[in-house]
């Protein structure tokens, strides 16, 4: 399942890159359309033409899209996730080889040569952990790791972590 986000919920977007959702931000579009907002009847049209559902908390928008959209409820991106496992029946197992660049939502690929990453993280992060995934996009090249926040988002969402190398 493919998702389009509102401008609302950045945070939302982030989380599920993180969880292997292929989730476009609205924000992400601004110069596809070069607009700043992007309309909603813009984002609904892009929506539809590359199968996207929507998630928004803009009422309105929802209205205009309601076979294919999620109205969200209240605050907060853990509210979200629980809203989006009740109604679409997502599932929320962190597996890194399937987590999408929580930037810019492209595929991620494991770093085969630690040293190829070295001058993309801290130097602690360097010394502190062996395995490392690269963002795919050229223009992004963002490294990823099983770092303490992973466990801290596992821990409230009653998530685990899929290590499977």
């Amino acid at each position: 399942m493919k998702f389009l986000v509102d401008s609302m919920l950045g945070k939302l977007a982030r989380f599920l890159r993180i969880f292997g959702y292929d989730t476009l931000y609205a924000n992400d579009l601004v110069d596809f359309f070069k607009m700043d907002p992007v309309p909603d009847d813009k984002l609904l049209a892009y929506a539809k033409k590359t199968n996207r559902f929507v998630i928004t908390k803009d009422y309105q928008f929802y209205k205009s899209n309601i076979e294919n959209a999620l109205y969200l409820r209240g605050e907060g991106v853990y509210n979200y996730l629980n809203q989006l496992k009740e109604n679409l029946r997502l599932e929320f197992k962190f597996n890194i080889k399937n987590a999408r660049c929580s930037i810019c939502n492209s595929k991620m690929e494991k770093v085969k040569k630690k040293n190829e990453i070295k001058d993309y993280v801290l130097k602690d992060t360097y010394n502190q952990y062996n395995d490392f995934y690269q963002c795919l996009n050229l223009q992004c090249k963002k490294v990823y790791w099983k770092g303490s926040h992973i466990d801290d988002i596992e821990n409230k969402l009653g998530a685990k972590f899929i290590d499977d190398q």
